[in-house]
């Protein structure tokens, strides 16, 4: 067992002493008789049996596995539908495996300076490749990782560089890793993993047009020209054909329908100039 299952186990052991002594000087007109002792002991046993059984049982191992139809023999999963490259020079998945990694060494190990060495590889190389693409030459990268010039963060540039001393940790920080070493490995993986992506941000160059100014001012409606459509989003309310997906299109009618809306209406028709058709009659206006 790790240092942190036998601290809980003492802390388990010294809460339940506490409370049959507590229990026994609240009401001293109980008589300890060998039956009271015999179900002390009897009750004390159990609950050592129930903590080895939780921290030494066997974890699920089918929790994870894969669902049957992405089985290894499966056809449908053989070859993967995607086709693409299981090993891309950057991928999140990678990192996130990485970072998985990291934990469980950390755990096994109880320090949170191994799970740190599974992530500090890949980081460096991430970050060295950004800056080198970013103009820096190679003597570059490897003087501002060494000294943690790449970053204002000293905990970040410690995950990269292990010459570089952390910042000082008040004592709760210190006992959390001593008690949670994975938790703490995965923290500061995350930490360092943003600031690498946030330097090569700034190293890369940008995308042409990214920052380009607008050729139109962008301005917001008023609050008095807004309603709250079906969906619950906010919308324009000043056309009233608005709705969710827009103002809807023109809506293209025929000459005869808008013969019989004049007669309704008493209005005259201009004259046409010539005969008309029974094609003409049937010609397809929009409005």
């Amino acid at each position: 067992m790790t240092r942190r299952e036998w601290l809980l186990v003492a802390l388990g052991l010294a809460f339940v002493a506490a409370g049959l002594l507590f229990g026994l000087e609240a009401q001293p007109a109980w008589a300890w008789t060998a039956s009271v002792a015999f179900g002390v002991v009897v009750l004390a046993l159990v609950a050592i049996a129930v903590g080895g059984a939780k921290i030494r049982g066997a974890l699920d191992t089918t929790a994870d596995a894969p669902p049957v139809s992405w089985a290894p023999g499966d056809s449908f999963a053989a070859p993967t539908p995607e086709r693409s490259d299981r090993t891309p020079e950057l991928s999140s998945d990678e990192f996130a495996s990485v970072i998985e990694r990291a934990g469980v060494r950390a755990r096994n190990r109880s320090t949170v300076a191994n799970g740190l060495e599974v992530i500090r590889p890949p980081l460096r190389e991430a970050l060295g490749e950004a800056l080198v693409a970013g103009g820096q030459s190679r003597e570059e990268v490897k003087a501002a990782l060494a000294d943690g010039s790449w970053t204002d963060d000293r905990l970040a540039a410690s995950v990269l560089e292990p010459s570089i001393d952390p910042p000082d940790q008040p004592l709760r920080e210190r006992v959390r890793a001593w008690l949670f070493p994975e938790r703490v490995a995965r923290e500061r993986s995350r930490q360092a993993m943003g600031a690498v992506a946030e330097a090569a941000d700034e190293a890369l160059p940008s995308v042409p047009g990214q920052s380009a100014p607008r050729t139109r001012p962008v301005l917001q409606p008023r609050l008095e020209e807004l309603r709250r459509g079906a969906d619950g989003r906010l919308q324009r309310a000043v056309d009233p054909a608005a709705t969710v997906r827009g103002p809807r299109p023109p809506r293209p009618r025929l000459a005869s329908e808008d013969t019989s809306n004049s007669d309704g209406n008493g209005a005259d028709l201009p004259e046409a100039d010539g005969p008309v058709g029974p094609n003409e009659q049937r010609e397809v206006t929009d409005r």
